[in-house]
């Protein structure tokens, strides 16, 4: 009352219930599964402040969105977002500019980008839909690991990220690219940087004709050594297999090849329930072979396939009160079997490493 500032408040609270297998073979070694969790509990309250002014460039706005975490009795305080949006400027931090699908739909996220991410960035309006934006992002947020003795370096270039989108009554689409410097870390040796890259593309279809709020979403992303865009499982999700961005070869960095076609469908079954379906299938081809014994992997990393499928219902038995129950399965094939030595003593691990994972939620929005 009495400027022309209108503010908003808004925000969640979320409960989850999580069940999630842990995998016998995980980052080279065998895992104790004994000392591992299958079930963990999840909460959190999320509030979100967005206050936007009229001035003669158009809208002021400022984001903020902080949330609080609880999970195996930990806290942990951060903010999802907080942005400046002023005559098509974008500063501050936001989900990065070449996302597009984001995977919300299922526990499942391989497949596609989901990073939150500080940005400088400008967005051009052409009319009937179109924009495109121009980004310089924070890089760190997307980096892996790099193999062969070799470490990141510290940032020198920051992520230039770029899309097209246009969004029209019959839904939304985007290609998205983006690059990424490799910069190693290695003292006293001289080997070239390298430059990682990604695209991708994505089309969003409204099908109100099946039923109203129905979609379907597709994309297809492919990233040399910029491996954090197509987000394909690995060790950092308890399983098998490293990934690196790129592996120190000799003197040179041979960059890691990744790729994921990606698609979901969500129907509604009555104005109050509705299913959501995805699923995803995946490559990754790594430059530098295993050692082998025979035809068994004795080192990492190696090319592998991946697969996800899951699904999720939802009920909404009031508005802002949502229960929801999804569960998704994860495959990753190898190349060949590992051999391990665990206390001196080669052990052969099955190229087979699956994971069956879910959760329960009920969320309150406001």
């Amino acid at each position: 009352p009495g400027t022309e500032t209108c503010l908003q408040i808004s925000g969640y609270v979320r409960a989850e219930y999580r069940f999630a297998e842990n995998d016998e073979f995980r980052g080279g070694v065998i895992a104790n599964q004994r000392t591992q969790d299958d079930i963990t509990f999840f909460a959190r309250g999320s509030v979100a402040f967005d206050a936007r002014t009229p001035t003669e460039y158009g809208t002021l706005r400022s984001f903020i969105r902080m949330s609080v975490d609880n999970t195996n009795n930990a806290s942990t305080v951060g903010f999802n977002q907080a942005f400046i949006q002023f005559a098509g400027l974008t500063a501050g931090r936001i989900t990065s500019f070449f996302d597009f699908f984001t995977t919300n739909l299922i526990t499942g996220t391989g497949g596609s980008s989901d990073d939150t991410v500080e940005v400088l960035a400008h967005t051009a309006t052409f009319g009937s839909g179109f924009s495109a934006t121009v980004a310089v992002e924070d890089g760190r947020a997307r980096r892996g690991t790099l193999g062969g003795g070799a470490v990141y370096g510290g940032q020198e270039l920051p992520n230039l990220v770029a899309n097209l989108n246009v969004s029209q009554a019959w839904g939304s689409a985007q290609l998205s690219g983006a690059l990424q410097q490799i910069r190693h870390g290695v003292p006293n040796v001289t080997v070239d940087d390298e430059m990682g890259w990604a695209i991708a593309a994505g089309v969003n279809i409204r099908l109100p004709m099946i039923a109203a709020g129905d979609a379907l979403w597709l994309q297809a992303t492919y990233a040399d050594g910029a491996l954090g865009y197509v987000n394909a499982p690995s060790a950092g999700d308890d399983f098998a297999v490293p990934v690196n961005d790129a592996t120190l070869v000799g003197l040179n960095l041979e960059t890691t090849k990744s790729w994921a076609i990606k698609g979901a469908f969500r129907h509604f079954w009555t104005p109050t329930i509705w299913q959501d379906i995805e699923a995803v299938y995946g490559q990754v081809e790594q430059d530098r072979a295993a050692a082998l014994v025979g035809n068994q992997a004795v080192t990492v990393p190696q090319d592998y396939d991946w697969w996800q499928a899951g699904t999720r219902i939802n009920w909404r038995p009031v508005s802002g009160l949502v229960f929801s129950a999804d569960v998704v399965y994860t495959q990753i094939d190898v190349d060949r079997p590992y051999i391990v030595n665990t206390l001196a003593v080669p052990v052969t691990v099955s190229d087979d490493a699956s994971r069956w994972a879910g959760r329960i939620r009920i969320q309150r929005d406001f």
